[in-house]
């Protein structure tokens, strides 16, 4: 009964392995979906650890800077109420202060156009630092009086390339209207809905996407040696970025079920840490 037990479950590891590589054979068949040429603005490292033969980099994209108090927008932008109703959200209720409580709603799943390098990124890159924001106050209550440092509100000059420019529950439709393959990946994301009320204006709707899926993308082993050198022990988040111009190229396809993989790695020369 054990022995039948172990070639049970050796065949179900099997049927697994084989249908990993069926779907990832499938993914990869025909025309890549799209084809991007990123660094280590838009792939970071994590940081080094023993005993761990895979490595990952963490996809990392751009929003709209938000120039409004505590970083909320003074307008809606590209993802207003009219788009946010396009992807299921029920946006009937009158936005007003009173239905505020209405507009706390879960996310959503929808897809999302990430463009690299260019005009919505140029945009960003020609707008004026944004100031830096004081939160809270001072009185005899003893409140805490914050001042957020401007680099830390986006103005990087490492912070990625990769903007998300639109969102669609239409994945055809959004490719479409973005045919650059080159420019533009289309991939799985999550938004959300925020209920905007600044001082001394009207409240209005925003969207705002949270997440891209796949948020990694795994290191084949052949590219393993180019960049395990380059890891370090501190922890290397999305946020901040690297204190140093990129060290490498990634070249990244999309496959059909939208399913990312690293085709190509590429040490760059780079300008010494600051």
């Amino acid at each position: 009964m054990r022995r039948t037990g172990l070639w049970w479950a050796a065949a179900l590891v099997m049927a697994s392995n084989l249908g990993a590589w069926g779907f990832a054979a499938l993914n990869r068949s025909g025309e890549p979906e799209a084809v991007l040429e990123l660094t280590e603005r838009e792939l970071r490292l994590p940081a080094k650890q023993a005993d761990n033969t895979a490595l990952t980099l963490a996809l990392v994209f751009e929003r709209p800077r938000a120039a409004g108090p505590l970083r909320l927008p003074r307008e809606p932008g590209w993802f207003d109420r009219a788009k946010l109703q396009s992807i299921g959200f029920d946006c009937s209720t009158p936005v007003t202060p009173e239905n505020a409580s209405r507009y706390i709603m879960p996310p959503r799943s929808t897809y999302a156009a990430l463009e690299y390098e260019g005009e919505a990124w140029r945009r960003q890159m020609a707008e004026p630092p944004p100031e830096p924001v004081q939160v809270g106050g001072a009185g005899p209550a003893g409140t805490l009086r914050m001042t957020v440092p401007q680099e830390s509100l986006g103005d990087r000059p490492q912070e990625s390339h990769l903007v998300v420019i639109d969102v669609g529950n239409d994945r055809a439709r959004l490719r479409q209207q973005y045919p650059d393959r080159r420019r533009v990946a289309i991939v799985e994301a999550t938004a959300e809905l925020r209920f905007v009320n600044n001082p001394g204006q009207a409240p209005f709707l925003a969207g705002r996407v949270m997440s891209v899926l796949p948020g990694e993308i795994n290191v084949p082993r052949e590219w393993l040696t180019r960049l395990e050198g380059l890891q370090t022990e501190r922890k290397i988040t999305a946020w901040p970025p690297p204190l140093h111009d990129p060290r490498y190229r990634v070249t990244v396809k999309w496959g059909r079920n939208l399913e990312p993989w690293i085709a190509a790695v590429q040490l760059m020369a780079t300008a010494p840490l600051r």
